[in-house]
């Protein structure tokens, strides 16, 4: 490893019995953008230049880490969502992209003037509470989580990206605020069946946090009954709940809050044309 070139071949070469070149590369770019500051044009203007001593083991040791599933987030300790930076660790997931969607299907939906409380249950990092209270800069914004370690997480991010929300390490069997105050419950709740974790790459399960990912086989709608019961107690009158979702189970968290809590639900596609949110409306 003398140059970047053959830096990023080392990379392509060791790493390709766990991911693709595409994949390998879009890593070996995050890192030399958290190392050198370095764009994708920076790295082909500079791609012969030597690697300092220090640049050597920082890459050495962060091939180590990926060969052995970590990934890239938490070696770098940070996350890219919605144009802010998200600390990440593993205590808290590392954001995707679909959840970005989740936040823009909310503001497409709402104005500012409108809303004046929003609660994000199972808030893990912060980053949907924070890139909400971004762009909604007057709206109170309440976020909850079982984890106090990733309640710890969350407010060192809402500190890093300069917004004020009250965060509560609690959990939301136990949470209660003034009746029917609020005007958005947001919510990406564990959805993914244990059964289904032999199917996932080893970077997820062997390193983010699995209370955070998984749900009973027998019971996969466990938080979408739990936080409905909540809301339809604590939402104001057309209130909604922004829920992301297992694409298996759009129609029946719609049955779940359609038929037996008496909500107004709709399923809603990401980018990969997936059932991958419900939004659902208060109707009393």
């Amino acid at each position: 490893m003398k140059n970047f070139n053959q830096c990023k071949e080392i990379f392509l070469d060791s790493l390709k019995k766990n991911f693709s070149s595409r994949e390998i590369e879009n890593i070996f770019f995050e890192l030399l953008f958290f190392k050198m500051k370095w764009e994708r044009v920076d790295y082909l203007l500079n791609k012969t230049q030597m690697l300092s001593p220090n640049e050597v083991s920082f890459f050495e040791n962060s091939l180590e880490k990926l060969s052995k599933n970590m990934p890239v987030q938490y070696i770098t300790g940070q996350a890219n969502f919605c144009n802010l930076l998200i600390k990440v660790n593993p205590n808290v997931l590392i954001p995707r992209p679909e959840t970005e969607e989740l936040v823009h299907l909310v503001l497409t939906n709402h104005k500012e003037d409108s809303l004046k409380e929003i609660l994000d249950v199972g808030t893990g990092s912060g980053c949907i509470i924070i890139a909400l209270k971004k762009v909604l800069s007057t709206t109170y914004c309440t976020a909850i989580d079982i984890s106090n370690d990733a309640i710890r997480t969350a407010k060192e991010n809402a500190k890093l990206n300069k917004v004020e929300i009250d965060f509560i390490n609690k959990d939301i069997l136990e949470y209660e605020n003034e009746e029917k105050s609020l005007d958005i419950i947001v919510s990406n709740p564990p959805y993914i069946p244990i059964s289904n974790k032999k199917y996932m790459h080893p970077n997820v399960v062997q390193n983010e946090p699995l209370q955070a990912l998984f749900v009973e086989n027998e019971d996969p709608l466990k938080y979408y009954k739990i936080i409905s019961d909540f809301a339809w107690n604590h939402l104001k009158k057309n209130g909604k709940i922004y829920f992301e979702i297992h694409e298996d189970f759009a129609n029946d968290v719609v049955n779940l809050l359609s038929i037996k809590k008496h909500f107004k639900s709709s399923v809603h596609k990401d980018f990969q044309g997936k059932k991958r949110f419900v939004v659902a409306t208060k109707n009393e």
